[in-house]
């Protein structure tokens, strides 16, 4: 009689493995081996007992809790020979009289059947199995219930794997979704984040002075230009821009950070340098001209930096006060342009992965509602290129690392800005995704004049 020191409830398998031998007082005997394994997943211990191959049978627990009647003789056919002992010639001769059963029909027919029938055969295979306690009368497995929601799982997998990817959720903007060039008299300006103006020139001398010609620009408005006072006048030589009509403001907290500066092709009616508040317009941030018919405002927006340490100071005292400036720049009777790099993505269409950027800074909960409570409502401000183009896809900051302007992935932190008096005489508002020299790339706009 077999005798276990494990308790029942933690024995999920039974391994046997069986040798013969011949015993003067009860004839043969069979040695049975058996290898418990918890439930926890740790092998324990391997015992022998004897039992009479003739009139005994072991009781044997299947994974599904099932029990079912073994005779000593079953398990001994029913071990896999590697690991059977040397046997004697009369359990050899015994094992070579049985004849190998016949596969079941169901399992014959299943290999040759096409997908679909294989399905239907691995269900009518689980439905025998749990009828027959899972097993065969000589010891062949069944599939399983547990085999076939496997396999349907995979499947499923699969499927997902092979699934169209969900992003982008619209379609991605290029050139042609431009509209004809307007032939009348129109502002046309362009912003940029040039992430270093020095660095831009030195990498190509011709790159600024190119894209005014090609878009026949009145003004550009340039931010991160990271110059100080005295390395104005050389870049701007060095960039061949030294006919325009220039107006800088530098960062006085930090060397080699911030900045905004604006060219115009013509002398502007008007400047100002910063918003007026000091604790604002030590790091060089706003630029802004009066020209005509309307107010052109140059911004680099503060970022809230790694760990969102400067989140705080965005949200409650930054944003509020530059919407107030805007404000007053409108009530003096003349619509304003607000441009630059407003370092927000507004919405999810806005960034190529926004599950994952929920507490980066750019993307913050916090930040897109104060970037809309504060200059689309305080202010009254209108995003000129999503109002142009609903639903589609457009970005105008690629990092640097892994390759993400080639793959397309990137975030619209850039925008043009205008008042709702001014937006019915916006004719276009569009990104130059093929321009290189920064991080960021071109966006430009052009305004119908009265």
């Amino acid at each position: 009689m077999l005798r276990c020191l494990m308790p029942a409830r933690h024995a999920v398998r039974v391994a046997f493995t069986a040798t013969s031998s011949k015993c003067s007082s009860q004839g043969p005997l069979l040695k049975v081996g058996y290898l418990l394994q918890s439930r926890f997943g740790r092998c324990s211990w391997q015992c022998c007992c004897s039992m009479d191959a003739a009139n005994h049978a072991q009781v044997q627990k299947t994974p599904k809790g099932r029990t079912r009647a073994v005779t000593a003789k079953a398990a001994l056919n029913s071990t896999p020979k590697n690991d059977l002992p040397v046997s004697s010639p009369q359990s050899t001769a015994s094992k070579r009289r049985k004849a190998p059963a016949k596969p079941k029909k169901a399992q014959r027919s299943a290999s040759d059947a096409p997908a679909a029938d294989q399905t239907a055969a691995a269900k009518a295979a689980a439905a025998a199995a749990a009828e027959n306690g899972n097993a065969s009368a000589d010891g062949a497995a069944e599939p399983s219930a547990s085999d076939v929601a496997n396999e349907a799982s995979e499947q499923k997998k699969k499927k997902r794997r092979t699934a169209a990817p969900k992003w982008p959720p619209g379609p991605l903007y290029d050139s042609s979704m431009r509209p004809p060039n307007y032939e009348g008299p129109a502002h046309r300006f362009i912003s940029w984040n040039v992430a270093g103006m020095r660095a831009l020139v030195s990498k190509d001398a011709a790159v600024l002075r190119e894209l005014l010609a090609t878009e026949q620009v009145d003004a550009i408005c340039l931010q991160e230009h990271k110059l100080q006072a005295d390395h104005v006048e050389a870049t701007v030589l060095a960039a061949g821009l030294s006919d325009w009509h220039v107006t800088f403001n530098c960062s006085i907290a930090k060397k080699g950070y911030s900045g905004t500066a604006t060219l115009c092709r013509d002398k502007p009616l008007n400047v100002q340098v910063g918003i007026g508040t000091p604790e604002h317009d030590d790091e060089g941030r706003v630029v802004a001209v009066e020209l005509s018919d309307l107010w052109l405002v140059n911004v680099y927006v503060p970022n809230s930096s790694e760990g969102l340490r400067r989140l705080d100071y965005r949200i409650t005292q930054w944003d509020k006060a530059l919407a107030e400036y805007v404000k007053g720049l409108h009530s003096k009777g003349k619509p304003v342009v607000v441009c630059g790099d407003l370092n927000c993505a507004h919405k999810e269409i806005d960034i190529h992965s926004p599950k994952t950027n929920l507490r980066s800074a750019g993307f913050t909960q916090e930040e897109r509602d104060s970037f809309e409570a504060q200059l689309l409502g305080n202010a009254g401000l209108v995003d000129t290129w999503r109002a142009q183009h609903p639903g589609v896809v457009g970005y105008t900051y690629y990092s640097y690392r892994f390759n993400m302007k080639e793959k397309g992935k990137g975030w619209r932190l850039d925008y043009f800005l205008v008042s709702q008096d001014l937006h019915p005489r916006v004719h276009d508002s569009y990104i130059l995704k093929h321009i290189n020299g920064s991080d960021h790339v071109p966006l430009g706009i052009v305004i119908k004049k009265q």
